[in-house]
């Protein structure tokens, strides 16, 4: 199996997201044996049929807090991988609110689907499981949902995820050593929203973390129209590390990145 990402959704934010001006549909790493689909939001069945991306294969599903654009799919999507929970198997990883519910959010996979999964793991910051080769830890955010997380999969690369929220200090530590940043990105540098990661914060946050490749993605409606190209540009131009404006559809082939043999990803980013 190929290691990639295929993005089934770039958008974020309610506006973009109700009105389907970018697609919403999370998206899928496939490394060491592994094919996860990361925040089902929105359209995922529909958007993996349209990408041909083919979600039986999967071999786990993962979510990151309970807003509807990260989570709207989900069980919609254990049920493909599970071929219509007749068949018990993969992994389920989320958030506490995600699984059990906490506070004013309520839980978003019914107990008939937690009972479809081999297995289901409830992470918070820090924490690290072992899904076959592949290690994974959940890392702390800054967002309304207060058991948000991020996460950072490290196998033959390594592959970081901010999930919601703005920066803060210290999260870079969380994501030292990834070849490849994924960024919850979703409004300009001259715009604020309070938890939530802006341009200006993102290019802070690459610039400290280093990676090979830096994802952004999730956009707002302000980071539409040509703006969200132009915010990585400056980015890139700022850091010095390669930032992309990721696009629907898209699929980044990680393959052999790290060492250097990255005629795919250059051909692609020309």
């Amino acid at each position: 199996m190929p290691a990639k990402i295929t993005l089934l959704g770039t958008g974020g934010g309610r506006f973009v997201i109700i009105n389907q001006v970018r697609a919403s549909g999370g998206f899928i790493l496939e490394m060491d044996g592994e094919m996860l689909h990361i925040d089902p939001g929105p359209g995922a069945l529909v958007r993996a049929k349209q990408y041909g991306v083919k979600l039986g294969k999967l071999t786990g599903v993962i979510v990151s807090h309970t807003h509807p654009d990260h989570c709207t799919d989900a069980q919609m999507v254990i049920e493909t991988m599970t071929q219509g929970a007749k068949k018990k198997r993969g992994i389920l990883i989320g958030s506490e609110s995600v699984i059990k519910g906490k506070g004013e959010f309520i839980q978003v996979i019914s107990p008939y689907h937690l009972k479809a999964v081999e297995r289901v793991e409830v992470m918070k910051p820090g924490d690290k499981i072992k899904v076959g080769k592949l290690e994974i830890e959940a890392t702390k955010t800054k967002h309304r949902e207060p058991s948000c997380i991020g996460f950072v999969f490290r196998g033959s690369s390594i592959v970081g995820f901010t999930g919601d929220g703005e920066y803060f200090s210290g999260q870079e530590n969380y994501f030292k050593g990834c070849n490849y940043l994924i960024i919850n990105c979703l409004r300009p540098r001259t715009n604020t929203w309070p938890e939530h990661m802006n341009a200006g914060q993102a290019e802070k946050l690459i610039g400290k973390v280093k990676p090979k490749l830096a994802i952004l993605q999730h956009f707002g409606m302000l980071m539409l129209r040509g703006v969200a190209e132009r915010e990585a540009k400056q980015i890139q131009r700022n850091t010095g590390v390669r930032t992309i404006a990721a696009r629907d559809g898209q699929v980044l082939d990680l393959d052999g990145k790290e060492e250097g043999k990255s005629k795919g990803l250059d051909r692609f980013l020309k």
